[in-house]
């Protein structure tokens, strides 16, 4: 059984389905409750604050570098700080 629904909420629409067996024994008021909790769990998602990007970069005396993910650019000027790789950029 696909039981569709949707909220209209101040973030947008939410349209969303439940996919419950034919013979299932949940009461009215328990899907109303599983169509509010999916509801609420969407807008947890799209009111979350961003997550913050740590920062990659370091200046030292001056000049500029990038933690290093992979493989170093050919030719980098590399260097270790606390057990990380960065690359001057």
């Amino acid at each position: 059984m696909k039981i569709d629904f949707q909220f209209d909420t101040p973030h947008g629409k939410f349209a969303d389905a439940l996919h419950l067996p034919d013979d299932h024994t949940f009461t009215e008021a328990e899907i109303q409750a599983m169509k509010e909790q999916r509801r609420d769990n969407w807008i947890a998602v799209v009111t979350a604050p961003p997550v913050e990007e740590p920062d990659t970069t370091k200046e030292i005396a001056g000049e500029v570098y990038q933690k290093l993910e992979g493989v170093p650019p050919a030719g980098a000027k590399l260097i270790e700080i606390e057990g990380v790789w960065y690359y001057k950029v």
